[in-house]
């Protein structure tokens, strides 16, 4: 067995609740620690002093917290210490009943889990601060669209309902509010733009994730995100099943036997951005507006047909990463 301890931390705003795991040990030793740099360099003195054991035969999980995880993951990176970041709702619902719940708890939980799973688990690497930069950039972009959704709509609906004149200064006032979050989002689309621009690992898949058409900078920059810039998952199925647009079936017996369907446990964000691409695509790419309306004409309904075009994205998508070469519409060569 490459390590000797197992660590199990569960991450908060402030704290970081540390228990520790090894083979024949069932009393887990706990202790917390300040989520920041000092605090992470006395986590590591603390394990030395009680285990003996060295840094490159730790092994540390935690769940992925967001930007509460990323002191730490920095941390762990640097010293070249081996991590993984793990879905919350994944370790939820993989160690069973569990009657409690407090921060120590937690950590013993992952620590165990660490122990039981770490032969399967895939080391996390530290996507780098461009990828968290950028993550940031479009979360940005996403909380300034919602506020201008907010605007656009709350007047529209106070006019339809109530005189005109009484909501001139609440229309006005908005709309000028919409025009200014919109001069934003640009200025916010403009830095993706950039921050992407000066990294030519970024640069490069971005520009071939958009030769596929349905696929634009908003689209493209998650996917960089996701998949940390196509380096965390490599394969276009396992990003379908990711976002929720994979399919699969039911079978038990000869009692259970459903036919395929999309899983409600997928990046939902993703998925919604992919519906809308695969709209834009059966309007101006040939090969797949054919697709479209030859499945129609058979009778499939148009989500279930919608559903395919997101797999057929995604599947030129990763194509073209994996080929590097942009996407070419071979239709265009047929009808000449």
């Amino acid at each position: 067995m490459k390590y000797k301890l197992f660590i199990g931390i569960d991450i908060s705003k402030k704290t970081i609740d540390v228990s520790l795991k090894s083979k024949g040990v069932k009393e887990l030793l706990h202790n917390q620690f300040k989520n920041n740099k000092k605090g992470f360099v006395s986590m590591i003195k603390w394990i030395k002093s009680i285990t003996n054991v060295q840094e490159n035969e730790m092994f540390f999980c935690m769940e992925h917290t967001g930007i509460y995880a990323l002191n730490i993951s920095c941390f762990l990176s640097e010293r070249n210490i081996d991590y993984r970041l793990e879905n919350p709702y994944h370790l939820k619902h993989s160690m069973g009943i569990q009657r409690g719940k407090n921060d120590k708890a937690d950590s013993k939980m992952i620590a165990r889990y660490a122990y039981m799973h770490h032969e399967e688990l895939e080391l996390t690497k530290f996507s780098g601060t461009e990828i968290i930069n950028l993550q940031n950039l479009l979360a940005h972009r996403d909380r300034l669209i919602k506020t201008k959704i907010l605007y656009k709509v709350a007047p529209k609906e106070l006019t339809e309902f109530s005189d005109k004149k009484h909501n001139t200064c609440i229309t006005d006032s908005s709309c000028d509010i919409v025009q200014v979050i919109s001069e934003k989002i640009k200025l916010v689309e403009q830095e993706i733009k950039n921050l992407i621009s000066n990294n030519e690992g970024l640069k490069k898949n971005f520009e071939l994730a958009c030769s596929v058409k349905g696929i634009g900078l908003v689209i493209a920059a998650y996917m960089l995100v996701y998949t940390q810039n196509f380096t965390s998952i490599t394969k276009g199925r396992c990003f379908a099943s990711y976002s929720g647009v994979a399919p699969f079936g039911e079978s038990s017996g000869t009692s259970i036997n459903k036919s395929p369907h999309v899983s409600h446990l997928a990046n939902k964000k993703m998925k919604s951005l992919l519906n809308n691409g695969a709209w834009v695509a059966v309007k101006y790419d040939k090969e797949l507006k054919t697709y479209y309306n030859r499945k129609i004409k058979e009778g499939k309904h148009e989500l279930v047909v919608i559903n395919a075009v997101r797999n057929k994205l995604i599947s030129r998508v990763f194509a073209t990463v994996k080929r590097g070469t942009p996407y070419v519409e071979l239709l265009q060569y047929y009808n000449n």
